[in-house]
């Protein structure tokens, strides 16, 4: 018998008579059945629910706040639990649960909660999971979980960790950066708002599972596992440096102890030595909080082993025959080693000796392998567990619970289940996992799975509680997503399915640029380091400086060989600033002999044009200008000009060791075509830092007012054997030498007129040394009382400033 189910959406005295007029003009009940209740609108429509036996997929609206459903359902498969995780507080709300397995064809009333949410009514409860399904996965590329911003979240990331691993190979610092976590891999938004995961892997020491692996000329260290070690975990022996014997003697108590048994051991301790003393310890990682950069940020220093953990060999036994991942997914993930992490475990009574095997390179692989609509599920699911279950329970489940849970239903089922149309079905597969998970009281790592990740975490009670949370979730997903306020999911989605066929989504351009903007300031912030162009300024030798650039240029060349696309792309950006520091000594050195200035020269001044949109033209232009080559050197000041005509050029200033960028307008919507294309490089400029040895470079007295001050200036201001200059002032201050060299007044004025402007509106990184260049181009024009004042205003910022940090804070041996 076909049957309708009503569900009542708000007060019960505001539809109470309406609910039993419609149930008795249906002829689903008489009158004396109805008035043989004396329910609550609540009681009143759980009893039409719980006396249905049967009903086809029917809906019908039959006032403001009620709604009526009807579908096939047997009696026997109708069973109904009612939960108050939804609806703490709240009067007058059914909660209905059913385990039908429906087709995707079929409506399934898995769980209603009507009124609580205001995103909630008929025509989304008319919809299949599939058709459901595919409106989830277009909200949810909507906020940026598409394949095109999934892949720039990933390229920018990888690229950035290649551009500090450059960064810092080139200091003679023998470390690898990684970057992992959900912005490396493109699995967050910006309302779930992820920090950075970073993790510096120190090459110095090499980790062996063997004794046979040992080799000479490296500081050894073998893993070793006690009988009690937990699994994942491990300590470190050292090794004597000229044979393959242990160390039987401590020969450095701050790096090594020897234990009961008489081995010497590493201690934790030594890999925490990074830590600044601001920073805040949490296990393994350093976290920093940094407001200049937008994001948390957490530092792991580890050792790296070329192999897997003994115990992840269950996982390449037991993925051989699944579906996922794939022979050549897991040769690779085989092949990608471990990391060995300075914490043990939580109930270890080595905490002091002990470390953790993690194999998150391997995982990255894992999550590089998975296609949109498992990135879709993932993304979620986090976004379901952070907004219901850790707002009840903080911080219950780990983002890295999901991911594991995905790797299991992916291993089990393959990844073809993942479909656009299958979204909410995978997802609770995934939150059925972590559910079984809960009820169990064991949580495997998905490669060491011997590894309990809820050990010391979660006790039974909390895990009862917790688990009832994602049951509720599982009965009806799209209940719970609608009422998600993360990244207004739940608005956007209603608005979706109310208007699907006009339907315009304005936000996901508005996603875009942000999306765009958001890298290109994490590319600069964090990828946009310069190397230390000179080694001690203070005691300062052209030809030993040139020889120092020309072997970090072949240092640069062998990492750019031996790297992939994105080490490539970081040396080929480091090669351009030293081609342009290059050619500004190596033509200081040509200049100061007196000596034509050769091809080498002036092809790595050229090259170093391409460093970024103007400083490199700016250190060319000068050098031109100094040998005379007046038109090469215009031709240049045009090429800046056009740049600051044209282009959004951004400025950014390193000179501090840490880079600085307060963009003026961001990039707008070509932000993330700057980041796909790797065209960014043209829309930013640097600061031009000048050494004092530079001075034969530059045309007679331009700098002496900064390097070297004139007689009425203050005792403070001694030789300043280095500068920092911001672009800008410094282009109009050499357009006006250069027009004043050609004695053109009119452009000479025009010059001067951008300059005073530059300096009173423009927002610098080092107004001192620009008030500096004013003051000089004032004293040129006879204007001495005037150049004295505005003089004076630059040595005041100086003194604030503690002894030139705005200018040359890079080389100070006290600020570093």
């Amino acid at each position: 018998m076909e049957q309708r189910l009503y569900l009542r959406s708000s007060s019960a005295d505001a539809s109470q008579d309406r609910l039993n007029q419609v149930a008795i003009e249906e002829d689903e009940h008489d009158k004396e059945d109805i008035d043989s209740y004396h329910y609550k609108g609540l009681d009143a429509a759980e009893h039409i629910v719980r006396t249905c036996s049967g009903y086809k997929a029917h809906w019908k609206e039959i006032g403001p706040t009620t709604v009526v459903c009807s579908q096939n359902l047997s009696a026997k498969q109708d069973e109904h639990i009612y939960s108050q995780n939804f609806s703490k507080g709240q009067e007058n709300t059914m909660n209905v649960y059913s385990s039908v397995n429906n087709n995707d064809d079929k409506v399934r009333l898995n769980f209603s909660e009507l009124g609580q949410c205001p995103n909630t009514d008929e025509y989304v409860f008319k919809l299949s999971d599939t058709e459901l399904s595919i409106f989830v996965s277009k909200v949810l590329a909507e906020i940026g979980i598409t394949e095109e911003l999934v892949e720039a979240r990933r390229n920018t990331w990888l690229e950035i960790e290649s551009i500090n691993t450059v960064h810092w190979r080139l200091q003679d610092d023998n470390v690898t950066w990684y970057h992992f976590g959900s912005q490396s891999e493109g699995t967050t938004t910006f309302g779930l708002d992820s920090d950075v995961d970073m993790l510096v892997s120190e090459n110095d020491k090499r980790v062996i599972l063997e004794i046979d692996e040992w080799k000479q000329g490296f500081d050894n260290l073998l893993v070793h596992k006690q009988e009690d070690t937990s699994p994942g975990y491990c300590n470190l022996l050292a090794m004597n440096s000229k044979e393959p014997t242990l160390m039987a003697q401590v020969d450095d108590d701050e790096m090594y102890e020897q234990g009961k048994d008489g081995k010497v051991y590493l201690k934790c301790e030594f890999m925490q030595y990074r830590v600044d003393i601001v920073d805040e310890l949490h296990g393994p990682a350093v976290n920093r909080t940094s407001n200049a950069r937008g994001i948390d940020e957490d530092y792991v220093f580890a050792y790296y082993c070329s192999h897997l953990p003994k115990e992840a060999m269950d996982w390449i036994d037991r993925t051989k025959d699944k579906p996922w991942p794939k022979d050549d997914v897991r040769k690779r993930v085989i092949e990608s080693g471990c990391f060995i992490v300075a914490v043990g475990h939580k109930q270890s009574e080595d905490l002091r000796t002990e470390f953790r095997m993690s194999t998150t390179l391997g995982e990255r692989i894992l999550m590089f392998d998975m296609n949109n609509s498992q990135i879709q599920c993932l993304v979620l699911m986090k976004m379901l567990i952070k907004t219901i279950v850790n707002k009840q329970y903080k911080d219950a489940i780990k983002s890295f619970y999901c991911k594991t849970a995905l790797f299991f239903v992916t291993e089990q089922y393959g990844k073809d289940m993942f479909r656009q149309d299958s979204i909410l079905e995978c997802t609770r597969k995934c939150l059925e996992w972590i559910y079984q998970c809960l009820k169990n009281g064991y949580n495997p790592h998905y490669m060491i799975y011997s590894l309990d990740m809820f050990e010391g975490r979660l006790d039974a009670t909390l895990r009862e509680k917790v688990g009832e949370c994602i049951k509720d979730i599982m009965a009806y997903p799209i209940l719970a997503i609608l009422k998600m306020q993360c990244d207004e999911f739940g608005r956007k989605l209603y608005n979706r399915i109310k208007t699907s066929e006009h339907y315009i989504s304005e936000t996901q351009e508005i996603i875009r640029s942000k999306i765009g903007n958001f890298l290109c300031r994490a590319y600069i912030l964090r990828g946009l380091k310069e190397p230390s162009l000179y080694d001690d300024p203070s005691n300062y030798d052209v030809e030993r400086e040139i020889e120092i650039n020309k072997a970090k240029l072949s240092r640069c060349e062998i990492l750019h060989q031996q790297g992939d696309t994105f080490m490539q792309k970081a040396t080929e950006r480091y090669r351009y600033l030293l081609q342009a520091n290059l050619g500004m000594l190596m033509a200081a050195e040509s200049i100061q002999k007196n000596c034509k200035l050769s091809d080498s020269v002036l092809q790595s001044l050229k090259e170093g044009t391409f460093a970024d949109a103007v400083s490199g033209r700016l250190k060319f232009a000068t050098v031109l200008v100094c040998v005379g080559d007046i038109t090469g050197a215009s031709g240049l000041l045009k090429e800046v000009e056009t740049a600051y005509s044209d282009l959004a050029v951004e400025s950014v200033c390193n000179c501090s060791g840490e880079v600085e960028y307060v963009p003026k307008t961001g990039f707008g919507d070509n932000a993330l075509a700057l980041i796909n294309t790797g065209a960014l490089y043209a829309n930013i400029c640097h600061c031009l830092l000048f050494v004092e040895t530079l001075k034969p470079c530059f045309p007679r007295g331009w700098l002496d007012a900064v390097f070297r001050p004139i007689d009425q200036r203050s005792d403070m201001d001694d030789l300043m054997e280095y500068v920092s200059l911001d672009p800008k002032p410094y282009f109009h201050f050499v357009e006006l030498m250069l027009q004043k060299e050609l004695n053109n007044q009119t452009k000479a004025l025009k010059a001067f007129h951008q300059l005073e402007k530059c300096v009173s509106e423009e927002p610098l990184f080092h107004k001192d040394t620009a008030l500096v260049l004013l003051s000089h181009s004032l004293e040129m024009d006879g204007q001495i009382e005037k150049a004295k004042i505005i003089y004076d205003e630059a040595c005041c910022l100086r003194k604030r400033n503690r002894g030139y940090k705005s200018s040359h804070v890079r080389y100070n041996s006290n600020q570093v």
